[in-house]
């Protein structure tokens, strides 16, 4: 039941990450503001805004691909901090996911759409580095008893204070429109302080490098949040990636390590 639950959590909060892109494109407001008006909404991490600048500078398909490498650098950092070896299994599943991830995103790799700056480059690579640091410390906490919405209230809090005057900044009174503060908000209480709760509740009792692999997931949906609200239409690429990285999570749901039970209860 511990694991279902974990795995559950951690799946929950690839479905609601999914939609990102799609919000971000929907919106005009400068970026800095919208990561900002987002931790806000969410009740009030670095990687936030790293990666929306990188959606900003490179498009959502090399933002999204190169920021999700961060299975990779977990699955090579975390045995270091907690012992032991990253299982076969993970790899096997890594090399199915990043592939399926490439597939699905070849639209948007080939396509007139795909803008190469050093800025955007820079930034999609640091969001995925961010990502695992933050994976990562936050299974530390987890594993020391901090609760999960300790955590996310925390990180987010410490984003919006120190956003908020690069925000302000940046944007004028007329971008502070209804449907750009609806997104916000969508993307502040469900993309951040719903979502972070899961993933850091869901670590708890599995493997970071088993969630990291799981957060691959994200991709499989955002095809079908870009169908229902931007009317684009997935290829059969998109379907065959979506097969290659579904199958990467449940290789580690069923063949997977159990992750031992902790020294604490919640």
């Amino acid at each position: 039941m511990r694991r279902a639950r974990g795995y559950s959590e951690v799946l929950g909060d690839t479905l609601i990450d999914g939609s990102i892109g799609t919000l971000v494109v929907w919106t005009t407001v400068a970026a800095s503001m919208l990561v900002c008006l987002r931790m806000v909404f969410a009740a009030l991490a670095p990687n936030l805004l790293s990666y929306f600048i990188a959606i900003r500078q490179t498009g959502v398909a090399i933002a999204i691909f190169l920021s999700y490498l961060a299975p990779v650098y977990v699955a090579v950092v975390a045995p270091h901090l907690e012992g032991g070896r990253t299982e076969a299994i993970v790899w096997l599943a890594l090399g199915a996911g990043l592939g399926g991830m490439a597939l699905i995103l070849v639209p948007g790799l080939t396509g007139e759409s795909m803008r190469l700056t050093a800025t955007g480059l820079f930034f999609a690579v640091l969001a995925g580095a961010m990502y695992a640091v933050y994976l990562i410390v936050g299974k530390q906490l987890r594993r020391r008893g901090v609760h999960a919405t300790t955590i996310v209230f925390s990180m987010c809090a410490v984003a919006a204070v120190l956003l908020l005057p690069l925000g302000l900044a940046q944007s004028g009174a007329a971008e502070f429109t209804g449907r750009n503060l609806l997104m916000a908000a969508v993307l502040g209480v469900v993309c951040t302080a719903l979502s972070f709760s899961l993933i850091m509740d869901g670590m708890h009792f599995i493997k970071v490098q088993h969630a990291a692999i799981m957060g691959h997931l994200e991709p499989v949906t955002a095809p079908l949040y870009a169908l229902l609200l931007l009317g684009q239409a997935p290829v059969w690429w998109t379907v065959a990636g979506g097969a290659l990285i579904i199958a990467a999570g449940v290789l580690v749901v069923l063949f997977g390590g159990v992750e031992p039970e902790p020294e604490f209860h919640e």
